[in-house]
C-alpha cells in the first residue's frame, strides 16, 4: 500500500528538522524574555524543562509568548517546537501550530522583531522554516483555513535567508 503524499513529504520534513535543528542548551533564565516583554511568569515555569526534552505542555506553555522569547530562546525552543508540530498531539489540538505560523508569517508592522527573533538561526535552519510552511500547505486544514498566513511566512522567511545571504 502507497503512503499518501503528504505523509512522505511529513516523513522528509521530520529528517530534515532532526538534521538541521539539533537540540540545544537551554538559555539562562535572564536570557528567555526580551527585556520588559512577556510575562516573568513563563521564565520561570519553564526551568522545570532544563536539561529535559519538551513535550505538549512546555509548547502550550509557550505558544503566546513567542514574539517575548529572545533569539536565543528562540535557537533553544524551536527543535523541540518543530517536531512537536509534527506529532499526532499537535495534529489534533493544531492550536500550538496554528501560533507558530502566525509567528513565522508576521504582519509588516511586526517583521523586523521576528527578524530579530531568527537572527540567530543558520541558513539551512530558515530554509527548513520555509519547508515547514509548505509542509503546511500540503495540508488540507492549514491551507483552507491559513494560506494568506502561510504564504506570508513564506515570502518574509525568504526575504530573512535573502537577507542572511547578503550579509554572510
Amino acid at each position: 500500500m502507497k503512503m499518501p503524499i503528504t505523509n512522505l513529504i511529513k516523513n522528509a520534513l521530520s529528517e530534515e528538522i532532526a538534521r538541521t535543528f539539533p537540540i540545544v542548551e537551554m538559555p539562562k533564565a535572564e536570557k528567555i524574555l526580551v527585556p520588559g516583554r512577556g510575562d516573568e511568569y513563563i521564565a520561570e515555569e519553564l526551568e522545570r524543562f532544563r536539561n529535559k526534552e519538551l513535550d505538549g505542555v512546555a509548547i502550550r506553555l509557550v505558544h503566546q509568548e513567542m514574539s517575548s522569547l529572545t533569539a536565543e530562546a528562540w535557537c533553544w525552543i524551536l527543535p523541540h517546537y518543530l517536531r512537536f508540530c509534527l506529532t499526532p498531539e499537535a495534529e489534533y489540538n493544531r492550536m500550538e501550530t496554528e501560533f507558530l505560523i502566525y509567528n513565522l508569517g508576521p504582519e509588516p508592522q511586526f517583521q523586523a522583531n521576528a527578524a530579530a527573533r531568527l537572527s540567530l538561526l543558520t541558513s539551512q535552519q530558515i530554509s527548513t522554516l520555509v519547508n515547514f510552511l509548505n509542509w503546511c500547505l500540503c495540508v488540507d486544514y492549514w491551507r483552507e483555513n491559513f494560506s494568506t498566513y502561510l504564504q506570508r511566512g513564506v515570502e518574509f522567511l525568504s526575504a530573512v535567508l535573502r537577507s542572511k545571504g547578503a550579509s554572510g
